[in-house]
């Protein structure tokens, strides 16, 4: 006859009894504050998409966010989840403003302007806003006030381009 004494539990790893994996600090990295409110990294504008996109033989796109992507040839806008094209859109309308010289050599003056202020004292020297500026400078909306079908509008710096979605 064995006696066993059930108030000794044998713990190998803590994560056997524990329901979450830990954590150093107590927050995952997507709870961080930088991550969570700060700019996306991404150089494509994100869709915040209410609708269900149905297409003819009955597949369809789920509510979510997206990244909207214009196609190198400028022909298509890609609907990108997740580094995965979901769809793809015809672009109907496209319109590329040409950079002016004149507005480069006016950053370029007030890059150089603010180097030699700040050139012996490196401390007091603002962070560089061209990267928050690119990122602020991104839209993607799509529109559903024409009964018959969606409007898709990408802005992304100089180039704006407009699809249209049947429903």
């Amino acid at each position: 006859m064995m006696i066993m004494d059930c108030n000794f539990i044998a713990l190998n790893n803590p994560e056997d009894i524990l329901p979450y994996p830990s954590t150093k600090s107590g927050l995952l990295d997507k709870d961080k504050a930088y991550i969570k409110y700060g700019y996306p990294s991404s150089n494509y504008p994100i869709l915040n998409m209410p609708y269900i996109l149905e297409d003819y033989d009955g597949n369809y796109i789920p509510p979510g966010h997206y990244e909207i992507v214009l196609s190198n040839d400028r022909k298509t806008l890609y609907f990108v989840e997740s580094k995965i094209i979901k769809a793809s859109i015809p672009v109907a309308k496209l319109e590329e403003k040409q950079v002016n010289q004149e507005e480069e050599r006016k950053k370029l003056r007030e890059k150089e302007k603010q180097a030699k202020k700040y050139k012996n004292n490196r401390r007091k020297k603002p962070l560089d806003q061209t990267e928050r500026k690119k990122q602020a400078d991104m839209e993607a909306t799509i529109d559903d006030t024409n009964p018959e079908f969606y409007v898709l509008k990408y802005r992304n710096g100089n180039i704006k381009a407009t699809g249209y979605i049947l429903k």
